[in-house]
């Protein structure tokens, strides 16, 4: 999940920056146009060794129409950082986390408090470590931020279904991260097809940074951020993996920093500090 919330992390800067040219309909189209067939170069590749599941070992509608979800809350994503500034964007979306934990309550999975106290952490610290949320000053597009709650609500449902996605099989390998995200994948891409169709035709990059940021945004957010996140799932949970993911907001000031040349006050440092405790917390939840 430390993976999948590395590469994704970059998700807001490639994508802010791919926004200034394209619409968020040909973001999606080309995301996945160009992580699906990558996706699934890996998938073979692994199976000439002798490693992985086949494809059809498993069931693959489940994970294909998984993919078209994370299609259309791609689009949200989208649809809402490119109507709101990236600081005010990770302040929303990471509310997904709470969403999780209410919703695996709701389903009948096993919660304790230490989740919840992992939870109420990585919200206080979201809320610090951005602060221009608590700004009144603050002029972003309020269907912006409606799309970008609908995003979050999203995931965290995609996040839920993905733990009965990755159960294994008798034989040990439907729970492929590989296999599962390849197929998602392809879910994703005839979903942005279908969006394209729709709208009448798509809008290539031009130009190295915009094409440079595009490939990073297939290839990093995408390829490595998806199978990391599937096998984080299989290994920790839809709750617990929802938290680890939450020091993605973390990450993503540590790269304004590091490549936007941008400084932290002392509040970003407290939620900072809030959302790391806030892993650990939910880490010590007993797995029996």
């Amino acid at each position: 999940m430390l993976t999948s919330a590395t590469a994704y992390s970059l998700f807001t800067v490639f994508g802010k920056h791919v926004l200034k040219q394209l619409e968020p309909i040909d973001v999606i189209f080309w995301r996945f146009l160009l992580a699906a067939p990558v996706s699934w170069v890996i998938v073979f590749a692994r199976r000439a060794r002798g490693i992985g599941a086949s494809p059809r070992d498993v069931a693959w509608k489940p994970r294909f129409l998984m993919g078209v979800l994370f299609g259309l809350l791609a689009y949200f994503a989208f649809a809402g950082l490119d109507l709101m500034s990236g600081a005010l964007y990770v302040v929303i979306i990471y509310t997904y986390p709470a969403m999780v934990a209410i919703g695996a309550k709701l389903v009948g999975s096993r919660t304790s408090k230490h989740i919840w106290v992992g939870v109420g952490l990585t919200v206080v610290g979201i809320a610090f470590t951005v602060p221009e949320v608590l700004d009144p000053s603050n002029d972003s597009s309020m269907l912006g931020v409606v799309l970008t709650v609908v995003n979050a609500a999203l995931y965290a449902g995609y996040i839920l279904y993905s733990e009965r996605i990755m159960a294994v099989d008798s034989g040990g390998r439907a729970g492929d991260g590989f296999v599962a995200a390849a197929w998602g994948m392809l879910g994703s891409l005839v979903f942005a097809t279908v969006l394209v169709v729709i709208s009448g035709g798509v809008t290539a990059p031009s130009g190295a940074s915009y094409v440079l940021a595009m490939l990073s945004l297939a290839l990093v957010s995408t390829v490595v951020s998806i199978t990391a996140f599937f096998m984080g799932v299989k290994h920790l949970g839809p709750a617990h993996a929802a938290v680890v993911a939450s020091t993605e907001p973390i990450l993503a000031l540590a790269w304004l920093v590091l490549i936007g040349g941008e400084t932290l006050v002392f509040a970003q440092v407290v939620g900072a500090v809030l959302v790391i405790s806030g892993v650990f917390a939910a880490q010590r939840t007993p797995s029996t």
